[in-house]
């Protein structure tokens, strides 16, 4: 799987030092040993790590590297994108191209995973009639496993017992949202907020870690869309409606039995700019 090209290795031992599953040993002189090729993961590390092309990976093409220039971004701007950052509810009508819907899931395809299983998979959701349907899935799902019964003290109290003060705070607003809207005939667009763009991340039910895996993925368009004049915004509803009723959501949208969804997102042009860096409650932080 793994050859070193001795006529091009330095015996700089990079590839050694990067790789994260011990693949790799210094032998005598400083050369570079294949001692343990059935741990590797097809991170690519060592290839990517060496100036001279010396490393030979045969699941890991050196032809299929991208060049990757030498940038530096100054830390004041990396601060000001990710607190500028904002969930966009307001969009305008105004559809992306397919081009700009790539250079997001390139990105998230290129976000870390646990042990670099990739096993996370995209689906664009643009069609009108679709996002209807499942927004109707997603309201009478939360509203019949949970939400109906916030509206009073006995409810609340029963409630209490499974999420605790602080969940069940953030619970009840949205029992009499959906309530308030449903009188006034006002559920349509109140989960995709009528976004063009709606994308949901699924990943392994047996991988414990696909939930940080796809929220990762999620968190790196974010960054991109911003960069790109998109604003996006967690569909933590259809989320929260995937986990309550297992398999409904996920067979609407033909997603495989051993797969689940554990993230998605409405994307496109926000119709207003915020201006100022919200402010955010101070967090405990420990040092130890």
């Amino acid at each position: 799987m793994i050859e070193i090209d001795s006529t091009k290795c330095t015996k700089c031992g990079f590839c050694f030092e990067v790789c994260p599953n011990y693949v790799l040993a210094l032998g005598k002189d400083q050369e570079i040993q294949v001692r343990y090729p059935e741990q590797c993961c097809i991170c690519g590390h060592c290839v990517a790590i060496c100036p001279e092309n010396a490393l030979i990976h045969k699941e890991m093409l050196a032809g299929k590297f991208e060049d990757l220039p030498i940038t530096e971004i100054p830390p004041e701007n990396m601060r000001n994108l990710l607190l500028s950052r904002r969930s966009i509810r307001v969009f305008k009508e105004k559809l992306l191209s397919k081009d700009l819907i790539e250079r997001l899931i390139e990105v998230g395809i290129h976000a870390g995973s646990s042990s670099n299983g990739q096993t996370e998979n995209f689906i664009v959701i643009q069609d009108r009639k679709v996002l209807s349907e499942l927004e109707k899935m997603v309201i009478e799902v939360l509203w019949n496993k949970g939400l109906k019964y916030l509206g009073n003290k006995v409810g609340q109290k029963l409630a209490k017992t499974n999420l605790g003060d602080e969940m069940l705070r953030q619970a009840i607003p949205y029992h009499h949202i959906i309530e308030n809207r449903r009188q006034n005939n006002e559920l349509a667009g109140m989960i995709f907020r009528n976004a063009p763009v709606v994308m949901v991340i699924h990943g392994l039910r047996t991988n414990f870690m696909a939930h940080a895996n796809c929220s990762i993925a999620i968190r790196n368009m974010e960054i991109m869309a911003k960069t790109m004049g998109l604003g996006t915004c967690w569909v933590g509803f259809l989320s929260a409606a995937a986990h309550l009723v297992k398999n409904k959501i996920e067979r609407y949208l033909e997603i495989p039995d051993d797969h689940c969804i554990y993230g998605a997102i409405m994307v496109g042009y926000p119709k207003f700019e915020y201006r100022k860096i919200i402010p955010r409650k101070k967090r405990e932080v420990r040092w130890i």
